[in-house]
């Protein structure tokens, strides 16, 4: 059990800044199937900060300009965000088709990738790259 941080949270939890917390938060859960965690802070009506779920994931946001941040989404900047999401589903062929309905921005349609994973990538509204794959290969050496 460990007791430098909350026993509900992993060790990694990316925080991304979105322009509109309550649209990003319904995109997610229409489009990629997250669930919502926690109650979400409001000021002034507006929800700044909230947190949701994906299986063992747990993701943080933020709007742009809270908290005295000057973090912009990379849709708000115009600039790549050099990183992507990389999350394993229980049927990524399911999951794509969901996705894709949902207005999900489809970068790389479901393919077959040599390490064993099946995948696809799609932005969000905010421009964050995210890849869903189902493991169909052998298991990864250690």
């Amino acid at each position: 059990m460990s007791h430098y941080k909350p026993s509900d949270v992993p060790t990694l939890m990316p925080y991304l800044m979105v322009k509109d917390v309550s649209q990003a938060l319904d995109f997610y859960q229409t489009a990629f199937g997250f669930e919502r965690a926690g109650e979400p802070m409001v000021e002034e009506g507006v929800v700044q900060h909230a947190e949701m779920v994906f299986d063992d994931c747990r993701i943080m946001m933020g709007r742009e300009g809270a908290f005295g941040s000057e973090a912009k989404s990379p849709a708000s900047s115009n600039l790549d965000q050099g990183m992507g999401l990389y999350l394993y589903c229980p049927d990524v062929d399911a999951h794509f088709e969901q996705a894709q309905e949902a207005g999900a921005r489809i970068m790389q349609p479901v393919q077959d990738m040599f390490w064993g994973d099946r995948i696809y990538t799609a932005l969000d509204l905010d421009g964050y790259r995210w890849s869903f794959a189902t493991h169909q290969g052998q298991d990864r050496e250690s």
